[in-house]
């Protein structure tokens, strides 16, 4: 609990446009526990595909709503919600108590989460959900981050032909991880840098520059902007000028934990 992660998550700090107020915004999924759901639902999932539907690919196994692991699954999902947005909350809150200040607005979303709306399910990957019925304790507008560079659009909508409800959550990779290092192997890690965060904050937890976070490891920022007009998918209330973030990184180079464990041991 009131941890961050690693790879693509982050604490982004900028302006509303709109108001001037300072904001904070944090990206981060279910953790751990979110992970170990995962892998003993698809465990269940697989064991119903032999039964019922064996030449489906392992991949896309699932579990009966209607079976009491299929219920099962469904509140251990509700629980991991909860625990990923306690989580967001516990950050947020200790930040606001090493400043001593206090929040004036707060609001959150999942993205690349399972939504029911009635007997139909969601797999909402590189999604976040507009419709007030996907998230029944949902109390302000809905953010869409693109890159560290640009700023987090703040967001409303309804269902209609295009969207199903559903905003999109991101810029999204344009290439592998490997495939976007191995793109720039031309130049110093350090030059990149350089280049792509000028006039802005930009730090990693690990102290290790991970340049497969850097904006152009993503689509383009004014791309998505634009097609999220010219489709209508959700309609865009304020945005948040980036001044800078903490990326989680590469951690698995650095990580203050392992570090720790090694100590430790010694």
């Amino acid at each position: 609990m009131g941890t961050q992660g690693d790879g693509n998550h982050f604490l982004f700090v900028g302006k509303s446009k709109n108001t001037g107020n300072t904001m904070l915004v944090t990206h981060h999924g279910s953790r751990a526990p979110g992970a170990a759901l995962y892998d003993k639902g698809m465990k269940v999932a697989n064991r119903f595909r032999q039964d019922i539907s064996p030449e489906t690919l392992k991949e896309n196994a699932w579990i009966p709503f209607d079976t009491e692991e299929g219920q099962a699954y469904w509140e251990a999902l509700q629980l991991i919600r909860a625990w990923t947005k306690e989580n967001h909350t516990n950050i947020h809150d200790a930040v606001l108590n090493k400043l001593g200040t206090e929040k004036k607005n707060r609001y959150w979303n999942e993205h690349n989460f399972v939504f029911r709306d009635g007997d139909l399910f969601y797999h909402a990957k590189g999604a976040t959900p507009l419709d007030d019925k996907f998230m029944p304790d949902i109390t302000g507008p809905r953010l869409i981050p693109l890159n560290m560079s640009e700023p987090v659009l703040i967001v409303q909508g309804k269902t209609n032909g295009r969207n199903l409800g559903f905003a999109p959550h991101g810029a999204g990779r344009n290439f592998s991880r490997t495939q976007h290092k191995r793109s720039l192997a031309h130049k110093t890690v350090e030059e990149i840098f350089e280049e792509e965060t000028k006039g802005l904050d930009i730090r990693f937890f690990s102290n290790e520059i991970d340049i497969s976070e850097l904006p152009s490891a993503y689509k383009s920022a004014k791309n998505v902007r634009a097609q999220i007009e010219e489709y209508g998918l959700c309609e865009v209330l304020d945005e948040v000028m980036p001044y800078g973030c903490i990326m989680a990184g590469d951690v698995g180079k650095n990580a203050p934990w392992k570090k720790k464990k090694k100590y430790r041991k010694a």
